[in-house]
């Protein structure tokens, strides 16, 4: 028998007894409208649970949660609380008001007074908590796809999740008391910043559980951060009992939240780290869609069309070629400056999102190839971003089966001198074999990041108002 149920039929019994053996006061006098108390009022339920608690004392708390001393306890209490917490006519008036009560609802009333308060008591003796993970720097950037980036990420053989993560503890002594598991809830926020995400998990006597949550961030509120932003994440540990919360643990963490534009470090060996930059080609801005309109009017026969022949082109490859350089013909006329950005006073590189370039008009190596990127992609290309030592330049495959790819070097298209596609294509297709021969690629000094890899691995744009 549960303890819970153990109570509930110790409770039937006493309570009937009691009911069932005590006298009426007379009429008027005791409470009761009637001698047959069919016109008694409610049990006052905060009167007996005030009475039950005086008598749940020192030892009693302890061993109350165990099913062999609940007869023991009930007799105490019935022994003692009436009879030293009443005058005589009061106690008179509650005993007959017992003869009409529900008991079910007088069980529900007493449970939420009493026994809650104190199976609370134990299930916060045995359970205990603690931060597990902690990211001190959030980068905005990256925070919607820390599920993704930190799924299989261990730290000492365990799971080690992004941003914070505690440690629930069941410290219940099987060898020396009666123990249950626990069903445990944990909830954290960052307050402007995030809603209240919250994760569930099951705690046996002796073992400890990891709780990490996803957090839903607010993007417009991460887009309006333009340096470092200290704050708070709030942490509350729950046991979940009988549809009640028991709140075990409260803690809160300082943290700093990097404006989005960031592209900060992260922990060593994250899988496919680099594929991230991918958050920063945004196809499905506003801004990047109008281009479409523009690409129309000097592609032949008004078609913005990929990995299909236009006119006479002998293959893909030229066609494919015809429409990079629509892109970057419509680009060079923007009127785009080629500039450094400034920093963004966090450890890690400031990097415009495309619609920023486009309203700015200004743009360094990156952010120039993530414009290209962005409306590539969003006419169906599968798009290169090509990373060497301090620089970055733009590659597309020229079919859909990705077996074969041309470069473009993207700085070439800005300010008053810009130059012509075919210099900017023969300069990119001339870095792109320098690297190779090189072995940079093998080596790891510069990489071949796919957007469309990206993608795949779950890699989603972020949403830059």
């Amino acid at each position: 028998m549960s303890f819970f149920k153990a109570l509930k039929v110790s409770a039937f019994f006493l309570l009937g007894s009691i009911a069932l053996s005590a006298c009426s006061g007379e009429d008027g006098k005791d409470g009761v409208s009637g001698a047959d108390g069919k016109d008694a009022p409610e049990v006052n339920i905060d009167s007996l649970a005030s009475a039950l608690r005086e008598e749940i004392t020192g030892s009693l708390w302890d061993t109350l949660y165990a099913e062999p001393y609940v007869d023991t306890v009930y007799n105490i209490l019935f022994d003692n609380a009436f009879a030293s917490s009443w005058m005589d006519s009061v106690r008179e008036a509650l005993i007959d008001s017992l003869k009409s009560a529900d008991f079910d609802s007088l069980y529900e009333k007493l449970y939420d007074s009493v026994y809650y308060d104190i199976y609370s008591k134990n299930v916060v003796r045995h359970l205990d908590g603690w931060v597990w993970s902690y990211r001190e720097e959030i980068n905005a950037a990256f925070a919607d796809q820390y599920a993704l980036m930190y799924k299989d990420f261990k730290n000492n053989g365990e799971p080690y999740p992004v941003p914070v993560s505690i440690k629930a503890r069941n410290q219940c002594d099987v060898k020396k008391e009666s123990c249950r598991w626990n069903k445990v809830l944990l909830k954290a926020w960052i307050p402007g910043f995030t809603d209240t995400a919250s994760v569930t998990g099951i705690v046996n006597p002796g073992e400890e559980i990891i709780l990490g949550p996803t957090f839903d961030f607010d993007n417009a509120s991460l887009a309006e951060i333009t340096v470092p932003e200290k704050t708070q994440i709030q942490l509350r540990g729950y046991a979940l009992e009988n549809d009640k919360e028991i709140l075990f643990y409260s803690e809160s963490k300082p943290v700093t939240i990097n404006p989005i534009q960031v592209y900060g470090s992260e922990l060593i060996g994250i899988k496919n780290y680099s594929w991230y930059h991918a958050v920063w080609v945004t196809p499905n801005m506003d801004s990047i869609t109008t281009i479409h309109k523009e690409l129309e009017k000097i592609l032949p026969g008004g078609q913005v069309k990929a990995y299909q022949l236009y006119g006479d082109d002998p293959d893909l490859i030229t066609s494919s070629a015809r429409l990079v350089q629509a892109v970057y013909n419509v680009l060079k006329d923007k009127g785009i400056n080629y500039v450094n950005n400034t920093s963004a006073a966090s450890i890690g590189q400031k990097i415009k999102y495309p619609v920023e370039v486009l309203r700015t008009t200004q743009a360094n190596c990156i952010e120039g190839v993530n414009l290209f990127a962005s409306i590539l992609e969003s006419l169906g290309m599968h798009t290169l971003i090509v990373t060497i030592p301090g620089h970055a330049f733009l590659g597309w495959y020229t079919n859909e089966e990705k077996t074969n790819f041309n470069f473009l070097e993207t700085t070439m298209a800005w300010g008053k001198n810009a130059a012509s596609f075919s210099e900017a294509y023969e300069a990119g297709m001339n870095e792109f074999t320098e690297q190779k021969e090189s072995g940079n690629f093998e080596s790891g000094k510069s990489e071949i990041i796919s957007i469309t890899e990206a993608r795949q691995f779950g890699i989603m744009p972020n949403d830059i108002p």
